[in-house]
């Protein structure tokens, strides 16, 4: 009898080490992606909004990731208080769900596109300029010119004197330009700041005139 118990641990243990050396990453994905993808299905069935539908898929990946987390741990380093991990977590689930489900992946992801698109379109083309109404309150000299530039919505610029722009000869009496009414035209430029380390974005002055 003690063989027979013998013989019979034996298979089970060989079956679960079978079983340990096929599991990978893209097999663990695939079974945690599959019920993410009846998870959603069921939810956006319900007629929910995008918000809605946006909340259950993190909940229905939570739900997934508790159940194989054991299993997951072992290729993707997840932690519910890192935003990075959970952000790659969510790629990769989502790029398995195009796969797997892509019309349950649409559902929600049509909508996200569709928003994403709009907000490039209303956003500023690179190279294009700004027009801002206000006064000139100085002129600072500096390693570059700098104008500071109040607008009419109480807003401070600090706009770069870089190169020959329109209207630059304006600025050649700045006591007298305080009290007129000006509009100026900036471009946003990004530029390597060496106190930084790194580059920032800067207002670079492209155009001044005087309204009154």
């Amino acid at each position: 009898m003690k063989k027979i118990i013998t013989v019979i641990a034996l298979c089970f243990a060989t079956i679960g080490f079978a079983q340990d050396k096929k599991d990978t990453k893209d097999v663990v994905l695939t079974e945690m992606t599959q019920e993410v993808c009846e998870c959603v299905s069921e939810k956006s069935s319900e007629g929910l909004t995008k918000e809605e539908v946006e909340i259950q898929l993190g909940l229905c990946m939570m739900k997934s990731y508790g159940k194989y987390k054991d299993r997951l741990d072992k290729y993707l380093v997840v932690s519910l208080d890192d935003a990075n991990s959970l952000e790659v977590l969510g790629q990769e689930i989502g790029f398995k769900m195009l796969e797997l489900c892509p019309d349950t992946f649409m559902v929600f992801a049509k909508d996200l596109i569709e928003d994403e698109i709009k907000e490039q379109s209303n956003a500023p083309s690179k190279g294009s300029n700004t027009a801002v109404l206000g006064n000139v309150v100085k002129l600072t000299n500096d390693q570059f010119n700098i104008v500071t530039f109040k607008g009419e919505n109480k807003r401070e610029y600090k706009l770069l004197w870089l190169e020959y722009f329109e209207g630059q000869e304006l600025l050649s009496d700045v006591k007298n330009l305080k009290k007129s009414k000006m509009k100026v035209s900036y471009e946003s430029k990004e530029m390597y700041d060496p106190k930084l380390k790194d580059y920032r974005t800067y207002k670079v002055l492209r155009k001044l005139e005087v309204l009154n």
